[in-house]
């Protein structure tokens, strides 16, 4: 997957890195950054009707996969401008690309997300092009858009273990997607890995008061995660280390 795409972007908004959101070393954390991104894409979404609005109906928004590059991480008391745009539709993907600009003006991180429409009750995915406005979402994506599919095909050993908590749990009371990046988040930080690309795929709901196991393969620039709980996995992740 191609994160260096060019075209115009449809939606954004300011921010300011503020105490809370930083790490003792005082950068935006990559999990508070996926927080900022993830209110981004909500706010373009209730702009044009699909957004809260379907979760009113029934229906909801699952991210299904996340990639991201950090060019340089913002600090405590800086301005960022995250911009946003529909990249299309893939089969049953809804493709979102962001690009965050410092103060400066620099490109400082780029991403692309593919989500799915499900059905509240059910559980089932449904096609996005029934509540997406055609100018915003082409039928016909170019196919290197869409993030990668992640293939476990090394050995991992265990690294660490969570429980998910009650903290964890998004309006839709299940494991908001921001959470997985919080444990990769510690993950890394207890192994020392300083990374500064991520590729997730999310696979599996985890529930409250599971206890998820984070299985790794740490090779010389990249590493493979793998979270898994009783019923199974529940998302393959890709870090590449500075």
């Amino acid at each position: 997957m191609n994160v260096n795409i060019t075209g115009n972007f449809q939606f954004e908004k300011e921010f300011e890195i503020l105490s809370f959101q930083i790490d003792p070393h005082g950068s935006l954390r990559w999990s508070s950054l996926a927080d900022l991104l993830q209110e981004v894409a909500w706010k373009h979404a209730d702009s044009r009707d699909f957004g809260k609005q379907l979760f009113d109906k029934g229906f909801m928004w699952v991210l299904s996969r996340f990639h991201i590059k950090v060019f340089e991480m913002p600090t405590w008391g800086q301005q960022i401008k995250i911009k946003t745009a529909g990249r299309g539709i893939n089969k049953l993907f809804a493709l979102r690309e962001f690009e965050v600009i410092s103060e400066s003006g620099q490109v400082i991180a780029k991403a692309m997300s593919a989500w799915l429409l499900l059905d509240i009750k059910s559980k089932r995915p449904q096609r996005p092009r029934q509540v997406l406005p055609s100018e915003l979402f082409d039928d016909n994506p170019d196919e290197n858009l869409l993030p990668n599919k992640i293939n476990l095909d090394v050995e991992t050993t265990i690294g660490k273990s969570f429980s998910v908590n009650y903290s964890d749990l998004d309006m839709n009371n299940h494991v908001n997607n921001v959470s997985y990046i919080r444990w990769i988040e510690d993950f890394c930080f207890e192994k020392g890995i300083y990374l500064d690309e991520m590729l997730i795929n999310y696979i599996a709901e985890a529930l409250i008061g599971e206890e998820i196991e984070i299985y790794f393969n740490q090779g010389e620039k990249e590493t493979i995660l793998s979270g898994q709980c009783n019923h199974g996995q529940i998302f393959l992740a890709k870090i590449k280390q500075k």
